[in-house]
């Protein structure tokens, strides 16, 4: 048992299909007792593995949110060996604002692991999720996609890991999701994740990018709700092979380093030489930046760093100081 003053009203090891929420302790001015209801749902039956899928961890990501809400619509006890458990807003507060951060207290939930068990809603959420749910699971899946600010080729996505034997079976279910593309990543700042507290707890774990741009991409959707199914499939807990997409077997490729992004060295407006998907060489422009406060000034053009495709691109196009307007894979 942990501390966790969140209170579940499904019974994670009960059987069948479950439908409720985490009541989230959350005071307020006209309400000391309130809480905050984090919708969740389990369906289990028979013997077999548990797999947790989350997605809404950011509010403004929208794929992984309606892929969850089709599944927990449709998957039925029968159909299953073992536990699912879904959580398809988990960043509920976000989610109903449509936005990355939370309108409670501005906290980024994927940068809250492992969490406190007072520390405030975010953290709070975030221990609950690391102390009660992850230490039971086998397979757990984060959907994300590029939000407001970024659009992204649909890829799973897994770090770079240390672990040859967990590096193999994170691959493996990354394969099985069968995204266009299944990307190893070294992300910005990747230490407080939910995706680096399950490989901590040693749980075969993968995130995903799934589109972007704050819209909901049917494509992207497409892709996301087979994929999960094929996670499902992968883990033992639904019958029969993972089902390959209309673009073949996925493509392996990487980000090794920051030496594959291109960041904006001020504030700007952006303006982007190549469309997402390019093929790119290092040394090649990567596009303008343009600077409002200066109209005398030229743009300040922006060189890519290294050679392969642009996964990821900036959508909004005013940017600030630091931020990524590129971000350049590899093939493996």
């Amino acid at each position: 048992m942990t501390n966790s003053p969140i209170v579940a009203e499904v019974d994670l090891w009960g059987t069948g299909r479950q439908v409720g929420h985490l009541r989230v302790p959350q005071s307020r001015d006209d309400s000391g007792w309130g809480t905050i209801q984090v919708p969740i749902v389990v369906v289990a039956n028979g013997t077999g593995p548990t797999v947790l899928l989350t997605a809404g961890n950011h509010g403004d990501e929208y794929e992984g949110q309606v892929a969850l809400l089709d599944l927990a619509r449709n998957l039925r006890p029968e159909e299953v060996q073992g536990r699912v458990i879904l959580l398809p807003a988990m960043h509920y507060p976000a989610c109903e604002a449509g936005k990355r951060l939370s309108p409670l207290d501005g906290r980024d939930f994927n940068r809250c692991f492992p969490g406190e068990p007072f520390g405030g809603f975010a953290l709070s959420l975030a221990h609950f999720v690391d102390s009660v749910l992850l230490p039971i699971c086998d397979f757990q899946m984060d959907l994300h996609s590029g939000g407001t600010g970024m659009d992204i080729l649909p890829s799973a996505v897994g770090h770079i890991l240390d672990h040859a034997g967990m590096q193999a079976r994170t691959l493996a279910m990354a394969d099985a999701f069968g995204a266009p593309i299944t990307l190893l990543l070294r992300e910005v700042n990747a230490g407080p994740t939910l995706l680096a507290a399950a490989e901590k707890r040693g749980v075969v774990a993968l995130s995903s990018e799934l589109g972007g741009g704050g819209r909901l991409n049917p494509a992207a959707l497409t892709i996301t709700k087979r994929g999960v199914r094929n996670v499902l499939r992968h883990a033992g807990v639904l019958e029969g092979l993972p089902e390959v997409g209309e673009y073949g077997q996925s493509r392996r490729m990487t980000v090794p380093d920051l030496a594959h992004y291109v960041f904006a060295p001020v504030d700007g407006i952006w303006e982007a030489a190549h469309p997402l998907g390019t093929t790119v060489e290092a040394g090649a422009p990567a596009g303008l930046l343009h600077r409002i406060e200066d109209p005398a000034a030229p743009p300040i053009a922006l060189s890519y760093k290294a050679t392969g495709l642009l996964w990821c691109a900036r959508f909004a196009g005013r940017v600030k100081a630091g931020d990524p307007v590129a971000v350049i894979a590899r093939d493996m």
